[in-house]
């Protein structure tokens, strides 16, 4: 049916990004604070600094998930297992810690893992799989690391992997990953020095980055 169902609302700003863990939704962007559904506006506010989450089910705030971003979130994506939160944007502390725009939380408790990597510039966008996790964004370096725009990182976070696709301007805006292939996209023009493939689009292999047709 299309029958509106009840959900918690955010204060103002934005909600760039939601997935779903069992009965649970993570949803984050750039906002300060939530609030009941059928709650005015300003009124009956909860604390939450660009993340929160809320129960498929009735739509309530979720008040022992409470983390703190000190900026904005642009793409959070589960772990294939729903045991990890993978968050990429423009914060650079999280819990008051620092991480350069890519964190790991553990689920359900929203817990900040440790020792994961750092980029250099803004992270836009995510893809999980059972081996690792694809981000991408307007970056050059991963933790000291050359990653041109999109990297590959271990399952938890913390370990660049050798997959590399030199993407030579713009951005990749979104990524998806299946089996043994990875497909991105963005405003970017040009990968390797060639427009085709290479304009807005490219497929690779997802373990070593080689282009694909």
């Amino acid at each position: 049916s299309a029958d509106s169902l009840p959900t918690v609302q955010i204060d103002g700003g934005v909600v760039w990004s939601q997935v779903i863990v069992g009965d649970t939704v993570y949803a984050a962007g750039q906002f300060s604070n939530a609030r009941p559904a059928g709650a005015a506006p300003g009124t009956n506010l909860t604390p939450r600094a660009n993340i929160l989450a809320y129960n498929l089910t009735t739509g309530a705030l979720i008040t022992s998930f409470a983390p703190s971003f000190n900026n904005r979130i642009n793409e959070i994506e589960a772990s294939p297992d729903g045991k990890k939160l993978y968050v990429t944007g423009s914060f650079t502390q999280v819990n008051g810690v620092s991480r350069l725009r890519f964190a790991v939380l553990d689920l359900p408790s929203g817990s900040l893992v440790s020792g994961t990597a750092g980029l250099n510039s803004i992270g836009k966008s995510i893809a999980a799989t059972s081996d690792g996790v694809f981000v991408g964004g307007y970056f050059t370096s991963v933790s000291g690391k050359a990653k041109q725009r999109i990297v590959k990182l271990n399952a938890a976070g913390t370990v660049v992997q050798p997959f590399a696709v030199p993407v030579d301007n713009g951005q990749v805006q979104s990524i998806v990953a299946a089996g043994d292939r990875v497909a991105m996209s963005g405003n970017f023009t040009s990968v390797g020095g060639s427009d085709n493939p290479g304009f807005g689009l490219y497929l690779a292999d997802a373990t070593t980055g080689a282009g694909l047709p």
